[in-house]
């Protein structure tokens, strides 16, 4: 790990940690292991496990999704879904990954388990299997709740399993993406990370805010084949994450560079 003492990355953030993603290796950590809320960064595992399922053949990009009315009664950031909605695979995945969508988090979690419960039990089992000890999830998108938890350092390890999925990048890179419901007119999602479009090389991934939270962000940049993921827990203001991610993206693909001259 390079020297750190010269830096103050990170400063307000409660955790944080930059992995050099090609080669896993850590180039900064801050409380790497500590149990935080992650609000929507869950969805990061959600988005996996659905990912696993396309890449099996267990289901399709173009598979439909009925909404149910405990779907759409889903507050907070949504893709304004109604019960009785059809709805893509695909555009659930676009709602999670640009517009953070909860609404459409439990729509998915009930397509592929048949209940949130079963879904949530899937999540964990996830997280063992990828080796992730300090990760515990009781629902699929990230909202408020008694032992919800994850770590900086067990974010950044789903975002690499993530990243690892063809599609993955060409959603939660855009800016804003059109949707459409079946019988519905198309309608716009705008990227919940500011940083897109924004940052040179930044495709990605997830963003999380609750008032127990804090503003979170996973981040993902490449440039010149060389990718890095850097995460922030617990950031004070939507501002302060932002520029505390863009530091330590700067000092990644600045350490990068050194590596490969």
């Amino acid at each position: 790990m390079p020297d750190q003492r010269s830096f103050r990355l990170a400063e307000h953030a409660k955790a944080a940690i930059l992995l050099h993603a090609n080669t896993g290796e850590i180039l900064f950590e801050k409380n790497p292991h500590r149990r935080l809320p992650p609000a929507s960064m869950t969805k990061i595992l959600t988005a996996l496990i659905t990912m696993d399922l396309i890449e099996s053949g267990k289901l399709g990009w173009k598979d439909r999704v009925s909404v149910s009315a405990y779907a759409a009664s889903i507050r907070g950031s949504t893709m304004r879904l109604k019960q009785g909605d059809s709805v893509t695979v695909e555009n659930l995945l676009k709602g999670m990954l640009i517009a953070s969508a909860n609404d459409a988090s439990i729509a998915m979690a009930e397509h592929i388990s048949g209940s949130v419960d079963r879904f949530v039990k899937g999540l964990n089992e996830k997280a063992r299997a990828l080796g992730l000890t300090n990760t515990n999830f009781v629902n699929p998108n990230g909202s408020p709740a008694p032992n919800h938890y994850s770590t900086a350092f067990d974010m950044a390890m789903m975002a690499r399993e993530l990243l690892e999925k063809q599609g993955t990048t060409t959603y939660s890179g855009v800016r804003s993406a059109l949707v459409r419901k079946a019988g519905s007119p198309p309608y716009r999602l705008r990227n919940t990370n500011k940083l897109i479009g924004v940052y040179p090389g930044i495709d990605g991934l997830k963003t999380g805010y609750t008032k127990y939270a804090g503003f979170c962000l996973c981040a993902s940049a490449c440039r010149e084949h060389q990718r890095v993921i850097a995460v922030v827990m617990g950031e004070p203001t939507r501002k302060q994450r932002e520029v505390e991610t863009a530091a330590l993206l700067d000092y990644a693909f600045a350490a990068s560079k050194k590596s490969f001259d």
